[in-house]
């Protein structure tokens, strides 16, 4: 037979453990396990404050594996162009048409301005009228300095 008190006690180690898994961020977790020289999980845990086997499930409940990390680091730009492409091959017209309009335009705003600064030119606009304007305030700043000089 169970012990009510036991059992009682553990629920309450539960709930620590699951309020620690939730306060602490993983990014925190993982800036940790990414240190050089690597750090142990019962060194994290204890820079933490959680157990070993809390730091343990967080990192493989996400997926982190050091080598991957150092390689996704090392190759982050091609990862995204290999996600964006699968992203984008994903869609058909069915997706599209169920999406509301204001999320096409959107979408579509924003790969507009993707494409510009990929293709190098502006992404924002800027009046030339208001440029010149500043540089003639400019001048003018720099003309009294010198006669105050």
């Amino acid at each position: 037979m169970s012990n009510p008190l036991q059992t009682t006690q553990d629920a309450k180690t539960t709930d620590i453990i699951d309020r620690s898994v939730k306060d602490i961020p993983i990014e925190s977790i993982i800036e940790y396990a990414d240190r050089e020289p690597p750090l142990s999980y019962q060194e994290i845990a204890d820079l933490v404050g959680c157990s070993k086997q809390n730091v343990y499930d967080r990192l493989h409940r996400v997926g982190y594996n050091r080598t991957n990390a150092k390689h996704f680091e090392k190759n982050r730009a091609k990862t995204f162009q290999f996600l964006q492409s699968r992203l984008l091959n994903s869609i058909d017209d069915q997706d599209i048409k169920g999406t509301p309009i204001y999320q096409r335009i959107i979408g579509a705003s924003i790969l507009y301005d993707k494409e510009r600064l990929e293709s190098g030119k502006s992404t924002a606009n800027i009046s030339v009228a208001d440029v010149q304007g500043t540089i003639a305030d400019l001048q003018k700043q720099a003309d009294d300095l010198r006669k105050q000089l």
